[in-house]
């Protein structure tokens, strides 16, 4: 008889398969638990299966993971200098969320005891109607800049929209506006909390971005 935790393995390596193959005429490309595209060159948008912790007894348990990379914002650099990876995961996405959260609601946790087929089916539906028209909307930086804010359940990291734009306009060119949303950002975070150490990181960007 097959160990259990193979079995949970195995089911969850056949919901990826399956999946990625509804995917993969889109362009996403299988890189272990991660499906991923590039769009525009280089920004990246990312699917992600999750397994819960052993230690939490929860290795029955999965998640689906989403994310959108904006190189500048996640290395904090106008200029990109470091050479394009194969692909990135979504913990070092800009734009990140989870299936159910995206419906503004608690996230969704499939139980990898349950039909196979039937979650496929789920994750896929989800996938196809709720997040991949989202994909397709923010596929550009002009895009990202003029239609984030529409999408507050596609991103748990929307409290650095306004730094985000700042890389992204500086990307861009547009020093001035980069310097304009810089010092809103910077005072919105003064009148939080003048000593957080957050304000002495920014000092420091200021100075690398050549913004002061």
């Amino acid at each position: 008889m097959k160990d259990k935790k193979l079995i949970l393995k195995e089911k969850m390596d056949e919901i990826e398969t399956v999946v990625y193959q509804t995917l993969k005429p889109k362009g996403f490309r299988k890189h272990g638990g991660t499906l991923h595209r590039f769009v525009s060159e280089d920004i990246s948008q990312v699917i992600n299966f999750q397994r819960g912790p052993a230690y939490y007894n929860e290795t029955h348990l999965m998640w689906v993971n989403l994310g959108i990379r904006v190189p500048e914002c996640d290395e904090r650099k106008f200029i990109l200098s470091e050479p394009m990876k194969k692909f990135y995961k979504e913990y070092e996405c800009t734009i990140r969320s989870r299936l159910g959260e995206i419906d503004g609601e608690k996230e969704r946790c499939f139980n990898l005891k349950r039909n196979v087929a039937k979650i496929s089916s789920e994750i896929i539906d989800d996938i196809e109607n709720k997040v991949l028209p989202v994909y397709d909307i923010l596929s550009t930086r002009e895009a990202i800049l003029a239609h984030r804010s529409k999408y507050p359940h596609f991103d748990m990291q929307r409290y650095l929209i306004l730094l985000d734009e700042v890389m992204i306009y500086g990307h861009l060119g547009d020093m001035d506006k980069a310097t304009e949303l810089f010092e809103m950002y910077y005072q919105n975070q003064v009148k939080e909390d003048a000593k957080h150490p957050h304000i002495a990181y920014l000092d420091k960007l200021a100075v690398s971005l050549h913004l002061r």
